[in-house]
């Protein structure tokens, strides 16, 4: 019921049920008139446009239009972008020893590979802190380790929390935002609904209000006719009054009856709407993710402050050095390391050193920090997405990787779940490609040309992106069929760097018009002339 209400409301408008003023029948000669001066008129201009018509193509040449055919083919879109080559593994390696280093086999930026000795400590200073270690068998272990690993975790808490919150305070607003729009929308749709029932109601007062007049005036023609009044009528007339009267009830009503049924349509809306309910889902949504993005905001600033305060500064650093070192000597765990590198420190994967800070002839530095590796046997390029390419791109599709002059196999391997800022303030979301055959020549840091082949169709109609024309309705072509031009819809599908699949409504072979920004209408005739 209230679906046919529906249409029916729809197919109503409200200002036409105003009540309609009484016409006044225009005189027969009248008429006569006006309808000899119409068409006397039309007569006249039917001439005039005749010879101009004629005047007009005789002047008027068949334009020429160059013209491509339609072809099969494969289209293939793929995002080209750059992006970053890092490593997907990374290894510091730390003294294990407090003893001077005696050499160092590499240097920051040279290739290594699984099982090189990295450097050696010297052997008469080793040799004495092994046995050092051996008379203090007793004493305590790990403290200063534990110590070290406690002072990174507070580094990497703090840098975690300094991290995450701009990231989560631009979040925050930009939901609040969303938030606002939202309940806009949602008070907006409200009054809508509200100012239209409230425009029925009066409607539906001002046609009750009619309806009685057009009884009353009913009721008005049988007493008329019982007090003799309509005499001079005859009963021909006095029926056609009676039934004029009649009809113009029964129409008046079924008129108030559409609005009543417009008013209970308007009113459930008023409570039911799908489209309110959804902006209503969306907005408790919004202020759910707001809730978590702020509660998550207190976490890393108690995160920040607690790490703050345990970070060690210069003063706690020299005590934890002073107190351990006793304890580093007795450490059964020291004469495991000792002898680990009694042959020297080695790599336990192949990959570049990207930093050194063991000196020949020093000892380690403070913190006991020698080199670091960062793997080229697992290595990925780092790219930046931008919102118009992302819902193309997804985990597992192919890419070539081209760092250097050299082109690698790749894959996507990782989709960032949330957006981030970039330098030009634009948003945008971190994207791995896994680069699956890497070698010795891969260089880490450098800038990689990145070919990502986001879908592919074979054998499908195709032709150039410059013949798409687009207007409100959608995307068309021009074609040229014998002689003429004819206005053809199409669904497109994906896009090359130069063709664009046509899904539906062209054929191969078809002759396209490049339009160059013109425009024809359906049967221009043209001279076509196909590209080379």
């Amino acid at each position: 019921m209230f679906r046919k209400a529906k249409n029916e409301a729809e197919n109503t408008d409200i200002t036409e049920m105003k009540p309609k003023k009484e016409k006044i029948p225009m005189d027969k000669q009248k008429k006569k008139k006006i309808r000899r001066r119409v068409i006397a008129g039309v007569l006249a201009a039917l001439v005039v446009a005749f010879f101009v018509r004629n005047s007009l193509m005789a002047k008027n040449a068949v334009p020429t239009v160059t013209t491509v055919a339609a072809s099969t083919g494969d289209v293939e879109q793929i995002l080209s972008t750059g992006g970053t080559v890092k490593s997907d593994e990374k290894r510091t390696y730390f003294a294990p020893v407090s003893v001077e280093v005696g050499r160092v086999n590499v240097s920051t930026g040279d290739t290594v590979k699984k099982g090189d000795v990295l450097l050696t400590f010297d052997e008469k200073a080793l040799s004495e802190e092994k046995q050092a270690a051996e008379y203090r068998m007793a004493s305590n272990d790990g403290g200063y380790e534990s110590s070290v690993h406690k002072n990174n975790e507070y580094i990497a808490d703090l840098s975690e929390a300094n991290r995450n919150l701009p990231v989560l305070e631009q979040q925050i607003a930009d939901n609040e935002k969303l938030l606002d729009e939202l309940n806009k929308k949602i008070e907006e749709k409200k009054a809508g609904w509200n100012y239209n029932g409230t425009n029925l109601n009066v409607s539906v007062m001002e046609w009750q209000s009619i309806i009685a007049q057009d009884e009353e005036a009913l009721a008005d023609i049988s007493e008329r006719e019982a007090r003799g009044e309509l005499n001079d009528y005859t009963e021909d007339e006095i029926k056609e009054m009676r039934n004029e009267a009649e009809i113009k009830l029964a129409n008046d009503r079924e008129i108030l009856l559409n609005l009543q049924i417009q008013t209970q349509y308007n009113g459930y809306e008023e409570q039911n709407n799908k489209e309110i309910r959804e902006l209503q889902r969306q907005a408790n949504d919004v202020e759910e993710l707001i809730a978590s993005y702020k509660e998550y905001k207190s976490e890393m600033k108690s995160q920040k402050a607690s790490s703050e305060s345990g970070v060690l500064d210069a003063g706690g650093k020299a005590k934890l050095e002073a107190d351990t070192a006793l304890e580093k000597l007795t450490n059964q765990e020291k004469l495991d390391a000792i002898a680990e590198v009694e042959n020297g420190l080695t790599a336990d994967f192949g990959g570049v050193v990207t930093e050194m800070e063991a000196i020949a002839g020093q000892p380690p530095t403070e913190s006991g920090k020698l080199v670091t590796i960062e793997s080229t046997e697992k290595v990925y390029a780092r790219l930046s997405v931008s919102k118009y390419d992302l819902e193309k791109i997804a985990v597992g599709q192919k890419a070539d990787v081209n760092i250097a002059g050299k082109t690698y196999e790749g894959t996507v391997s990782k989709i960032d779940g949330m957006a981030t800022q970039n330098n030009s303030g634009a948003m945008v979301v971190g994207v791995d490609v896994n680069i699956d055959n890497p070698d010795e020549n891969i260089f880490l840091g450098v800038e990689a040309k990145v070919y990502v082949h986001m879908a592919k169709a074979e054998g499908v109609v195709n032709v150039p992106l410059e013949v798409i024309n687009s207007d409100r309705e959608g995307d068309f072509v021009y074609v040229e069929e014998n002689g003429v031009v004819a206005k053809r819809r199409i669904t497109t599908g994906i896009t090359s760097d130069s063709a664009i699949e046509v899904k539906e409504g062209l054929s191969a072979g078809e002759n396209v018009i490049m339009a160059n920004g013109m425009e024809f209408e359906d049967g221009t005739a043209v001279t076509a002339m196909p590209m080379p």
